[in-house]
């Protein structure tokens, strides 16, 4: 597909099911993907996972709408049946992919890990990246591979990638998950995301 991505709608819309910590650009990455997709003719939809964080809801809603997306959001549901409930709102609405803004922690732990493993059971997403800011250096690393052991990673989206900060981080997290960086995104604008 696309950059390594799976984009296959023959069952339904296609989906892409972000995850990462606090503070690494998870939402605004799932903006920059949806822009990148539109481009390409697609019509995506974001889901507003994240319940937890207001902030994080307004945020994609505000993108969404600065995108011309649908941003699904519904209060007082569990997001393992929010995504769920999303997939079908998307079909109804004749997108064809579904991109999850979901949940981050400032490190990782065990309700976090559950969450996203339920999420990932209740809509079986095509594609699972991880967003990654390349800052952070052998943190991210074993960030990633813990990522990668409970979910089972399709990819990684590197974040903050100005300046020096491409080499180092970059190549030792696919170095140890084995895992392909499909993009890198450079600071906040939303057209400033691309392939790796």
């Amino acid at each position: 597909g696309e950059q390594g991505l799976n984009l296959e709608t023959r069952h339904g819309p296609a989906t892409i099911m972000m995850v990462g910590l606090h503070g690494t650009g998870k939402t605004t990455s799932a903006a920059k993907l949806a822009s990148l997709l539109i481009e390409q003719k697609r019509r995506p939809m974001l889901v507003a996972a994240d319940v937890y964080r207001p902030a994080a809801i307004a945020q994609l809603q505000t993108l969404g709408d600065r995108l011309g997306v649908p941003v699904y959001t519904r209060e007082g549901v569990a997001p393992p049946q929010l995504c769920q409930d999303a997939v079908l709102a998307a079909v109804e609405q004749k997108r064809d992919v579904i991109i999850f803004d979901t949940a981050g922690r400032l490190a990782i732990d065990e309700p976090l890990m559950q969450e996203l493993s339920q999420i990932k059971a209740a809509v079986k997403p095509q594609n699972i990246l991880l967003v990654v800011d390349a800052m952070i250096g052998q943190d991210s690393v074993r960030m990633a591979s813990e990522f990668d052991r409970r979910l089972d990673l399709s990819g990684l989206v590197l974040t903050k990638m100005d300046g020096d900060a491409r080499g180092g981080a970059a190549l030792s997290i696919k170095a140890v998950t084995g895992k392909d960086i499909l993009f890198v995104g450079m600071g906040e604008d939303l057209g400033k995301m691309e392939p790796f």
